[in-house]
């Protein structure tokens, strides 16, 4: 079932009230955060004020580089949008010595001086954010781990996760190319993937893929109500493989009727979209049926789009391969951010 667009729309303006950045202290888990969010919620209804929504939050992966900063700032719109909290994540590690990762010979005065420096970074960085966002509740947390293993971590129970991808090839840091595509392959929540330049777009469509195997279920329904918070429409890309007999020429067979497939997709379509427009009845739909392969039209109806929303059925031993062919290829080539929506694993 969808969630419903209301559930999202429950906080009041804070006037001149602003939530205070807290700074989760390390090792700090769910049940920590959540009691913050409850004492925040508290402190504002005693000021009059009605807090974000306690248990709803997006996470974002920060560094300091300039994709992070824009992934950072398009999760900061994507929260406002959603009167949700914001959580900025900075993991980091140190070097491995001798090519043993749980050996080191650091100081415990290096690690700590370390943290410090990641917590004014990500201090800083929300304080940039919340003077953009002044109604905006922000919680800042340095993890001691490598990102791809600790923003899956933070994300459990998150609306969504935010990760930027550039093209450096950086060492260190959450916003390496590899962890954007690690994290799209196995966090428990959906994940955008934001490039360089990409912060900032508010017209066009929310484009969506959508499938005849109901791998796309989750996607639609994400796609659906980031349609709804922007007042945009909904454009849903449906594709199939033509078909084509042996020795013969495309669709020159009797038996292959062009037409009638054609039709049968557009009633795949139709059946994948059935209940949506009735929750969502201010989002217009707009249906794009068409036959060959699914990355190059959904990259075309994407070039103006302020988001693409992909489904991921990918399943495998390797990062590529557990994230899927059509959602990686969009991922790298998509000139708007990406979010990928992993279906629920069968039982």
């Amino acid at each position: 079932m969808a969630p419903s667009r209301q559930a999202f729309r429950t906080t009041a303006q804070f006037g001149s009230a602003r939530p205070p950045i807290r700074t989760l202290a390390p090792g700090a888990g769910a049940e920590t955060a959540a009691r913050w969010n409850q004492d925040l919620s508290l402190s504002a209804e005693e000021k009059g004020v009605t807090m974000t929504i306690a248990n709803e939050f997006i996470v974002v992966g920060v560094d300091e580089s300039d994709v992070a900063l824009d992934a950072a700032r398009w999760a900061a719109d994507e929260a406002s949008r959603r009167h949700c909290e914001l959580r900025l994540v900075h993991a980091f590690t140190l070097p491995a010595i001798a090519g043993y990762p749980e050996f080191t010979t650091y100081s415990d005065d290096l690690q700590s001086g370390l943290r410090h420096d990641c917590e004014k970074m990500l201090r800083r960085v929300a304080a940039d954010l919340q003077r953009e966002h002044p109604d905006l509740g922000i919680v800042t947390k340095v993890i001691y781990e490598r990102a791809s293993v600790a923003l899956p971590a933070e994300s459990a129970g998150a609306l969504l996760t935010v990760v930027g991808s550039g093209d450096e090839n950086r060492v260190y840091g959450v916003l390496l190319g590899s962890v954007a595509l690690a994290v799209a392959s196995t966090n428990p929540a959906p994940v955008a993937v934001i490039h360089r330049g990409h912060h900032g777009r508010t017209s066009g469509p929310v484009v969506v893929g959508v499938d005849g195997a109901g791998t796309s279920e989750g996607a639609i329904a994400f796609a659906f109500q980031a349609a709804s918070f922007r007042g945009a429409e909904l454009v849903a890309v449906h594709t199939w493989h033509d078909v084509v007999v042996p020795g013969t020429h495309r669709f020159q067979n009797p038996l292959v009727d062009p037409a009638r497939i054609e039709q049968e997709e557009r009633e795949v379509l139709s059946e994948r979209l059935a209940g949506w427009a009735d929750k969502y009845p201010d989002v217009p739909v707009r249906q794009v049926l068409t036959s060959g392969r699914a990355v190059p039209r959904l990259l075309q109806e994407a070039e103006q789009a302020q988001l693409l929303v992909v489904g991921s059925h990918g399943r495998g031993g390797f990062t590529g391969m557990l994230l899927g062919s059509t959602s990686h290829s969009l991922i790298l080539h998509s000139q708007a951010p990406v979010v990928v929506v992993r279906s629920a694993p069968a039982e």
